[in-house]
């Protein structure tokens, strides 16, 4: 058996495909008295002896490397530069180490798995599963008494005793609401570009796995077509747009219902909304996720998200995993952190915007301008690449506050647009014809805009020759021209003008969506690494298999993001409302089958 679950003579390795897992299930489940198979994965690292005979049979070891611009630390050279090349199976007994493996490749112990060796529940581990089972009990309770309060038709005494309810929490999530107040919109962009933040993590990971024909993912970057995967990272600066829109509309709304603005509970308010659910996250990645699967890969999950989360936990519940360089706690939320400090900022905005508008437009333009000119300076400065190829890219660019701004701040001036439209209910005093015609002309520029945006850096990301200039220009001017062609769009779906496409962006379906946004975004990087370093067989990289995975991986993470949101989203509203005197009203079962 454990020369059945060993590797044989692998195929296609020129084509790329550095991986033969043997059977792992097969070798890790022997057990004969006391010995237990113990499944290892082994590297036959890259050489000059490799190399020499790669180039004898006519291809380039050499490329290697340069396939690995989808993610910053792809494959296995995430654990290391010795874990790069061929990588192979042996199936041996469990008292044999790793070293005493006979034959060329390089084995050691973190890429060994037996049942022997088998990780036992820790302390943590066991502390963290009693918590989240307290809370379950909480959850129980309360939905069973609002059960009851519903067949009873009778109000809560209190509250808090139907803040964990299922049913109550349930019925905000999936029922939809309409006001005038409401960007409806922004419901649509949110979704979709949640969606399409899963669908390029789910490309970026999948080099992560062990595919079959990595080479042929430099021929996949050469088409321009797939820019809408490479490119997928503006996706971000539409948040980052919304969330500088959202913040000064809304301060302003208030401003207007006589609520006086008190900056530690502006504060307070943030943290308590974001930190729960981040925080549970963050402690099971810690104490449980060890526990979640297994396979040949499984070290990419210790390495990638255990490891990063017990050493930087603390950086990311401080919202600060931007300035930490050495891994973060749940890799993607360096955007929470960027969005949190400018969230922080926008007071110097807000206050002299309601008081002085002028002014506060001033700023705001000052800092738009302010926008393009600093990331221009950072990239031509540092040489940087347009793409996460470059290291720089992520670290000194990508990441931080100071270069991703210029969005957030495009948002606040659309923001307080909206808001003079809205409360003024301005409209221009031209002939209807003609607004029509400024109305079309603003859609073509901006669904252009849109378009270009995305596809426009794929000759810099192909091409084999550096250029400086082009380069820093793409990164100076690309985010900024994004959200403005955004700004566009949203602005014409506000003020009438959006025509099937505000229909379409503000169907019901993204309301409920982007209710569980937040938690989808903090649990689908986790659902597709874990998928991917639990599988126990080689896959071929192709656009219609890696779509076929996001839809599967879309499911999954929609089903923990609602219990995520359930449990620990929607009751903190309840809470936080109750603590600083905004006490929610009591929910009422007045008829027995409400609208939802």
């Amino acid at each position: 058996m454990m020369f059945d679950a060993s590797t044989k003579i692998p195929n296609g390795v020129l084509a790329g495909n550095f991986f033969d897992f043997g059977n792992f299930d097969e070798c890790y489940n022997i057990k004969s008295g006391d010995i237990y198979g113990k499944y290892c994965l082994g590297t036959l690292q890259r050489s000059g002896q490799i190399q020499k005979y790669s180039q004898l049979l006519g291809h380039n070891v050499t490329k290697f490397p340069k396939v690995m611009q989808l993610h910053p630390q792809p494959r296995m050279a995430g654990l290391g530069s010795e874990y790069v090349g061929l990588h192979f199976a042996a199936c041996v007994p469990d008292f044999m180490k790793a070293a005493e493996i006979p034959g060329l490749l390089n084995f050691t112990e973190e890429l060994c798995y037996s049942k022997a060796t088998e990780p036992r529940l820790s302390t943590g581990a066991i502390v963290t599963i009693v918590i989240l089972s307290i809370f379950a009990i909480i959850i129980l309770t309360s939905t069973i008494y609002d059960i009851f309060l519903y067949y009873n038709k009778s109000t809560s005494r209190h509250e808090l005793f139907v803040a964990f309810s299922i049913l109550t929490n349930g019925r905000k999530i999936f029922t939809s609401t309409a006001n005038q107040d409401q960007l409806l919109c922004l419901n649509g962009m949110k979704a979709i570009s949640m969606m399409w933040v899963i669908i390029g993590h789910e490309f970026s990971l999948a080099i992560n796995g062990a595919l079959s024909n990595i080479l042929e993912i430099m021929n996949w970057q050469m088409d321009a077509a797939n820019m809408f995967i490479m490119g997928a990272t503006v996706s971000v600066d539409t948040f980052f747009v919304i969330g500088g829109l959202v913040t000064v509309y809304t301060f302003l709304k208030s401003r207007d219902k006589g609520v006086k603005f008190n900056v530690i509970l502006f504060y307070i308010h943030r943290y308590l909304r974001l930190t729960p659910a981040l925080g549970v996250m963050a402690l099971i990645h810690i104490y449980l996720l060890e526990y979640f699967g297994n396979g040949p890969l499984w070290k990419v999950v210790d390495v990638s998200l255990i490891q990063t989360c017990k050493d930087n936990w603390w950086s990311t519940l401080l919202y600060i995993t931007n300035f930490v360089r050495e891994g973060n706690c749940l890799p993607q939320t360096w955007y929470l952190s960027v969005d949190m400090q400018l969230f922080i900022l926008s007071p110097i905005i807000l206050l002299p915007l309601a008081r002085w508008p002028f002014i506060g437009l001033g700023i705001l333009g000052f800092l738009t301008v302010a926008g393009v000119i600093v990331p221009f300076g950072i990239s031509y400065g540092e040489n940087m690449g347009s793409m996460m190829s470059d290291p720089n890219y992520m670290l000194n660019y990508y990441v931080q506050t100071y270069t991703r701004f210029g969005p957030y701040v495009m948002g606040m001036i659309l923001g307080y647009v909206i808001y003079v439209i809205k409360k003024t209910e301005w409209k221009l005093k031209i002939h209807p014809k003609l607004v029509v015609l400024i109305a079309a002309a603003i859609w073509f520029v901006s669904l252009t805009g849109l378009v270009a945006c995305i596809y426009a850096g794929h000759d810099l990301a192909v091409s084999t020759e550096y250029d400086r200039w082009g380069n820093a220009l793409f990164i100076a001017f690309n985010r900024p021209a994004w959200a403005l062609a955004l700004c566009g769009v949203i602005f014409l779906c506000v003020t009438g003008y959006g025509g099937p496409i505000n229909a379409f962006l503000s169907l019901p379906v993204f309301q409920f969506l982007t209710k569980l946004s937040y938690s989808m975004y903090l649990v689908h990087y986790l659902v597709i690494t874990v998928r991917y370093s639990a599988m126990k067989n080689i896959f071929k990289f192709s656009n219609l298999t890696l779509m076929h995975n996001f839809w599967g991986d879309f499911i999954f993470t929609l089903f923990f993001s609602l219990i995520l949101c359930l449990a620990f989203e929607s009751p903190i509203i309840i809470i936080e409302k109750y603590l600083f005197g905004r006490g929610a009203p009591r929910p009422k079962h007045a008829e027995k089958n409400p609208k939802v």
